[in-house]
């Protein structure tokens, strides 16, 4: 029997991006292999006239100039073992951008069944670890705790992400077809980031609902549809217990201040705060390195009292939790000018469907508060939205 290249090619790609809602803090073999098999059979399914076209983009000239800068900069200041373990991360966005040029055009939908499946057998299996704690404990405390890593496949912020552009995914294709099917899967991703008390991802969820009510519902619906998300929203975070304890910090009944409760509970007021400090003492120009911010934020931890809360966050080794302040931080404003221009065109190149465009904002919110760089996990979903983005084959949409 006759192996076809480019649905194997294809179904190794969509298998790499299905494996993403596990990949964690350690589970590398399976996507590194598949990567290589990719990179074994690319050969076959080369196509010059694409490959050509995509070199000429935009978005990839600036994203390798962005590459190009932050090695030049660790070599010539003498960083690039400091620094290797960013490096190489960012180093794999690259070829699996290349390796994507290979897809024929009408298998690209299935990358997207490989992340949505992928997310949904994570988050099965995570509602079913969360219903036998509660049975076994008779409580459901999840803003905190060792509970919360127990029984999510990822970390609870990368979970919300993969629901986010789940629920993207889901949408576009409701207003295409399987509208029954795609409608259980959104309300699925939906519900899941407030199960699980995801801040951002329930920012994130509320903005996708919105975005697809206004734009592609009839006005006279489409105004009810967003009365309904907000309102349903309020509700749900001010009622639900372990959303109410995250986002309002109800459970501190020793202050009434709503900045005080943030300033002592919200780790990233005293990262953003130290990381400013390290802004003042820093040449902004062409920044620490990726290594050196790191040091010098936990050099500034130990300040902290009390100081169980000071070895707490040198423990956990907490970076910037901010991908602009880290790019900032550790390459200066040069290094901050060129990624925002790669993101520009980013930007730019989505503005060819709901989809694409909800994908970009999504990625760009969370990039406020984490570090999509410093993670293997974060590396895979910011190539998928890459890839995406670069592979798209939409004419402009005419509102825009």
């Amino acid at each position: 029997m006759r192996i076809d290249i480019n649905k194997l090619y294809t179904l190794l790609f969509s298998l790499l991006f299905f494996s993403v809602p596990f990949i964690g803090n350690k589970f590398y073999a399976i996507p590194n292999a598949i990567n290589i098999a990719l990179g074994i059979l690319f050969p076959w399914v080369f196509n010059r006239e694409k490959f050509l076209k995509a070199v000429k983009s935009p978005v990839l000239i600036w994203f390798t100039i962005f590459l190009t800068f932050v090695t030049l900069r660790s070599i010539i200041f003498d960083k690039i073992i400091e620094d290797i373990s960013v490096l190489r991360k960012l180093f794999q966005i690259l070829p699996l951008i290349i390796l994507s040029l290979g897809l024929k055009k009408e298998y690209f939908k299935y990358l997207d069944t490989g992340i949505v499946y992928g997310t949904l057998i994570s988050v099965t299996y995570s509602l079913v670890n969360i219903l036998i704690s509660i049975r076994e404990t008779g409580e459901f405390i999840f803003d905190k705790g060792p509970l919360i890593n127990q029984t999510l496949t990822v970390q609870r912020l990368y979970l919300g992400l993969l629901c986010c552009i789940s629920l993207i995914i889901v949408l576009d294709r409701f207003f295409k077809k399987y509208k029954k099917v795609n409608l259980v899967l959104a309300f699925i991703f939906s519900l899941f980031v407030f199960i699980i008390a995801a801040r951002i991802a329930i920012v994130s969820t509320i903005i996708i609902l919105i975005y697809y009510a206004f734009f592609r519902l009839q006005k006279t619906v489409s105004y009810f549809a967003i009365l309904i998300i907000i309102s349903s929203s309020i509700y749900i975070i001010l009622n639900n217990n372990n959303i109410s304890k995250r986002v309002l910090h109800v459970d501190d009944n020793f202050r009434t201040s709503y900045f005080q409760k943030m300033k002592t509970h919200e780790p990233r007021f005293l990262i953003w705060k130290y990381s400013y400090e390290i802004f003042k003492e820093t040449n902004i120009l062409i920044g620490n390195g990726f290594e050196q911010t790191e040091e010098l934020l936990l050099n500034k931890y130990q300040g902290i009292v009390p100081a169980k809360k000071s070895d707490w966050f040198i423990q956990k080794r907490f970076n910037t939790h901010n991908q602009y302040l880290d790019i900032l931080l550790s390459q200066g404003y040069i290094g901050l000018l060129i990624f925002m221009i790669f993101l520009f065109y980013l930007f730019k190149s989505s503005l060819f469907s709901h989809k694409l465009i909800l994908l970009i904002i999504t990625i760009s919110l969370y990039m406020f508060i984490y570090n999509n760089f410093h993670r293997q996990i974060g590396i895979f979903i910011f190539s998928f939205i890459l890839i995406s983005i670069l592979n798209n084959n939409h004419k402009k949409m005419k509102f825009l």
